[in-house]
């Protein structure tokens, strides 16, 4: 067995300029349902089409970190640190025996334009790089969806020409793009980094 994915992150603790990264819980779920539930702006542009119940959100909150024989997988909360608000959410999900992580984000309409996302998803990478020493980070975006493609170039990490995914949405065939950047690029691109808090043990 490689050594990719053997870390574990029981807690994390991001905070920087403008955001509150930490752990999901159960209790962040009326604040995500308000920013999802029946919102088109959101849920437009993720496979999901998003909950129909507050308790959904309970139930998947209470199940993070997820880990399985091949993956493990950490959401965090992103909170605006002016407002004290939920804004919305990242994860992340690591193989075991490869050294890859793929990200994912959601930042709710009326926190969008802020910069919270560019800023949450570079310490998501930084995240991948140092902590969890993989090589590679990747993300899947819908094509079309310009916002997003601007928060992962803005974050270093660029489309993988032939790569692109088709699934299944609201019974149309769609096109999903991958962005991606190597643990190489991004530490010449010499990103600011971020004040960690980390709680952290790796299986010998």
């Amino acid at each position: 067995m490689t050594g990719y994915g053997r870390a574990r992150l029981e807690r994390a603790s991001v905070i920087s300029e403008r955001i509150h990264l930490r752990p999901i819980i159960a209790d962040d779920a009326s604040a995500a349902f308000a920013l999802i539930h029946e919102q088109p702006a959101i849920t437009d542009w993720i496979e999901w089409d998003g909950p129909e119940r507050v308790e959904e959100l309970e139930e998947s909150y209470a199940a993070w970190p997820t880990d399985t024989d091949e993956m493990t997988g950490y959401m965090f909360a992103v909170i605006e640190r002016a407002s004290g608000d939920w804004a919305g959410s990242v994860d992340i999900r690591h193989l075991k025996e490869h050294p890859v992580a793929t990200l994912g984000y959601l930042i709710g309409s009326p926190f969008q334009g802020r910069g919270l996302a560019t800023e949450a998803v570079g310490h998501l990478v930084q995240l991948a790089f140092e902590e969890l020493s993989v090589l590679l980070v990747r993300a899947e975006v819908f094509e079309g969806n310009q916002a997003s493609i601007r928060v992962l170039e803005k974050s270093g990490l660029r489309r993988e020409e032939g790569r692109e995914i088709t699934c299944e949405k609201r019974g149309l065939q769609v096109t999903k793009h991958i962005y991606s950047i190597s643990r190489v690029e991004w530490e010449l691109s010499a990103p600011a980094r971020a004040a960690w808090q980390v709680s952290a043990s790796r299986a010998d």
